[in-house]
C-alpha cells in the first residue's frame, strides 16, 4: 500500500509539473532560450577575457583538499541557491515581477558558462574532468530545478488570482518544500563529488 501511495504521489507531482510547463509554454521557452544564450555568452566572455582573470588574486577559486574549506564552500553554495530561490519566489507573483526572476536565471546560466570555461582554461585536463563529471551536471540540474520552480510558482500564483480557494496555499507549500529538498540534495551530492576529486573549483554563486 505504501508503495502504491508513493507511486501515486510521484505520478501526481510529475503530472503537475508537465501541466505547469504546458500552461506556461511561452515562459518556459523564454527561460530555456535566455539560459542557453547567457550560458554561451559566459563561455565566449571567458575565452576572450580569461587573461584579465588572475588566479593569483583568487578569482572565486577554492581548493577543496581541506575539509574545513569543503564545509564552508558547501554552505556558500547552499546560501547562494537559497538567495536565488527566494528571489524567484518573490518575482513569480505576476508577469511584471517575472522579469526579475528571468534576469537572475539568465545571470546564473551566464556564470555557469563563464566559470566552467575558466576552470578548463586554468586547469587543463583536471578542469575538464571536474567540469564535465561534477560541476556542469550538478549546476545544470540546479538551474533546471530553479527554472521549473519558477514556472510552477508562476502558475500557482496565477491560479490563486483566478480561482482562490484553500487548495492553492497547500500547493505552494508543497512546491516550496520539494524544491528546497531537491536543492539541498544536489548541493550535498556536488560537495561530496568535489571533495572526492579534491578539486580546485571556481564557484558558481
Amino acid at each position: 500500500m505504501k508503495s502504491k501511495n508513493r507511486n501515486h504521489i510521484f505520478r501526481d507531482a510529475c503530472n503537475f509539473i508537465l501541466e505547469s510547463i504546458k500552461e506556461c509554454k511561452i515562459k518556459t521557452i523564454i527561460i530555456i532560450v535566455v539560459s542557453i544564450i547567457t550560458l554561451i555568452t559566459g563561455i565566449i566572455v571567458a575565452i576572450r577575457t580569461h587573461d584579465s582573470y588572475n588566479i593569483q588574486n583568487n578569482y572565486g577559486v577554492v581548493d577543496l583538499s581541506s575539509n574545513n574549506i569543503s564545509t564552508s564552500t558547501f554552505f556558500t553554495r547552499l546560501l547562494s541557491m537559497l538567495l536565488v530561490f527566494l528571489i524567484l519566489l518573490g518575482s513569480s507573483y505576476n508577469k511584471y515581477t517575472s522579469v526579475i526572476g528571468l534576469i537572475f536565471l539568465g545571470y546564473r546560466a551566464y556564470l555557469l558558462g563563464l566559470n566552467l570555461c575558466l576552470m578548463i582554461i586554468f586547469y587543463g585536463f583536471s578542469g575538464v574532468i571536474v567540469s564535465v563529471i561534477v560541476a556542469f551536471p550538478c549546476q545544470l540540474i540546479t538551474l533546471a530545478i530553479l527554472g521549473v520552480f519558477f514556472i510552477m510558482m508562476s502558475k500557482t500564483f496565477c491560479d490563486y488570482r483566478a480561482f482562490g480557494g484553500c487548495r492553492i496555499p497547500k500547493q505552494k507549500t508543497k512546491i516550496i518544500l520539494a524544491t528546497l529538498i531537491l536543492l539541498l540534495l544536489v548541493c550535498i551530492l556536488e560537495s561530496l563529488l568535489l571533495t572526492l576529486f579534491s578539486a580546485k573549483i571556481i564557484l558558481v554563486i
